[in-house]
């Protein structure tokens, strides 16, 4: 299963992104094909803050509960809040990993069926030898 970084969402839903149609290519797999994918309710929260910030709070409601809505779409809640937020700072510090994607990683390895993050940013490379990591541009499908 793979975990879809919140930036490929906000790409893929804000035409103008330099990245639109790679990361709208990834979104239609997992809306058209129904393609099994994990994701954080932490990325939702940036994904509805994005685009509330940039578009308004009526299109970032739709989106989130568009998103909440898609039986193929898993969403992670941590059980143990101060056990999930002490990962996150243990990789965050180990790696220099930024804590919004430090949050996303330790998301994306507590759930067992997860085996890959898809994601715009590179700051991912860090965690590569732990996690199959696929950074998404234009120029790469």
């Amino acid at each position: 299963m793979r975990y879809i970084d919140s930036s490929v969402f906000i790409g893929a839903f804000l035409p103008t992104d330099p990245n639109h149609k790679v990361c709208r290519s990834v979104v239609n797999t997992i809306i058209y094909d129904r393609h099994p994918t994990a994701i954080s309710v932490f990325g939702l929260a940036e994904i509805g803050g994005f685009i509330t910030r940039n578009i308004s709070e009526k299109v970032g409601l739709k989106h989130v509960t568009t998103l909440q809505r898609m039986e193929n779409l898993q969403i992670y809640y941590a059980e143990d809040f101060e056990t999930f937020m002490n990962s996150v700072l243990a990789v965050s510090v180990s790696t220099g990993l930024p804590a919004s994607d430090a949050i996303h990683f330790v998301s994306a390895i507590s759930l067992p069926e997860v085996n890959e993050i898809i994601t715009l940013d590179h700051h991912f490379t860090k965690v590569k030898d732990q996690i199959k990591v696929t950074i998404l541009s234009e120029g790469i499908r």
